[in-house]
């Protein structure tokens, strides 16, 4: 695929992307019925989507995955590294998001063996790229797969959830290895039906299905939807670093914002790094005001282009061309 600028979405593409974002295993019949079309409607939409790279679907932690089992850092590498050099970057598994931005490459970095394991890899990263900078994380409000496009109506989005399986109060989640291995079943494709999950696991379909609801309500797994954001109208990035006297909560704010996409707490000067996207960046003045009159913005990076989000890899029209399976 070439970096022509992509299709803009209709109303039914943003209606389905928004739907799986909030119930990416919804049965079609579901979602066709919440957004006002058919079944056969929603299928070849969603194939268009697919095939052209403008939506796709995740299997991505939860922050309380983060927390307890991943560190993360923000590292700032020099915008000089040559073409190979950034494909080399990208390529990482560990390496879990790429911007150019107006001060450098914006890098998400990930270890799960410790801070030690962190800065291995960061210290690794220089064979392609100067390290400018790394803030590592404290903790993380808000990342890339909660981000929601907010088409649907309220009582749309009730009608997608009201056939949900209910899970029965007080049921235990399954067992962190049992989470992990239908994690990574799963991310291969997160609408892979429950009979095909429990082959795969040598489980029964019904057991399979009760893990996969176990695991989602008690926020060890999500699944969403993903797109190219310029084809939805967002064309416009920045990144915010800002100082409060309670950064925890300041950034409890920012993930509430419409605008934002990722919100994190390092442990530096300006600890709390917030990336939005917008249609115009004229709209920056007015997300800084609604974030709170404690914060105080102390920089603000402009982000040219995202290269890799979520293991994908992005080409200038924000479509996916590439799986870079996550592993950290």
């Amino acid at each position: 695929m070439d970096d022509a600028e992509a299709r803009p979405l209709d109303e039914i593409d943003l209606a389905l992307i928004h739907a799986l974002q909030l119930d990416a295993r919804a049965p079609w019949t579901r979602v066709a019925a919440a957004i006002g079309v058919d079944a056969a409607t929603v299928v070849r939409h969603w194939s268009a989507l697919r095939e052209e790279g403008l939506a796709w679907l995740t299997a991505w932690p939860t922050p309380e995955r983060w927390a307890s089992s991943t560190d993360l850092a923000l590292v700032l590498a020099h915008p000089g590294a040559s073409a190979e050099a950034r494909a080399a970057l990208v390529r990482r598994p560990w390496v879990l998001g790429v911007d150019e931005t107006s001060a450098g490459l914006l890098l998400l970095v990930a270890a799960s063996a410790g801070l030690p394991q962190l800065g291995e890899r960061v210290r690794d990263l220089e064979t392609e790229a100067t390290v400018l900078r790394m803030d590592v994380a404290a903790s993380v409000a808000a990342e890339d797969s909660t981000w929601r496009l907010r088409v649907l109506s309220a009582a749309q989005q009730r009608l997608l959830r009201s056939e949900r399986p209910s899970v029965v109060e007080g049921a235990r989640p399954p067992k962190p290895q049992a989470v992990a291995e239908i994690a990574e079943t799963l991310d291969e494709d997160p609408r892979m039906p429950s009979a095909t999950l429990g082959a795969r696991l040598g489980v029964s379909e019904a057991t399979a299905r009760r893990a996969v609801d176990r695991a989602t309500a008690a926020g060890l797994l999500r699944f969403g939807c993903d797109l190219a954001m310029p084809a939805a109208g967002f064309r416009r990035g920045a990144v915010l670093w800002a100082r409060s006297a309670d950064p925890e909560a300041a950034a409890a704010r920012a993930a509430r914002l419409p605008e934002v996409h990722r919100a994190v707490v390092v442990v530096g000067p300006a600890p709390l790094s917030v990336s939005v996207r917008a249609r115009s960046l004229t709209a920056l003045p007015a997300i800084e005001r609604s974030w709170g009159p404690d914060v105080e913005i102390v920089d603000r990076w402009t982000v040219l282009r995202p290269i890799k989000r979520n293991g994908h890899e992005l080409d200038a029209a924000g479509r996916s061309i590439a799986r870079i399976p996550p592993r950290w």
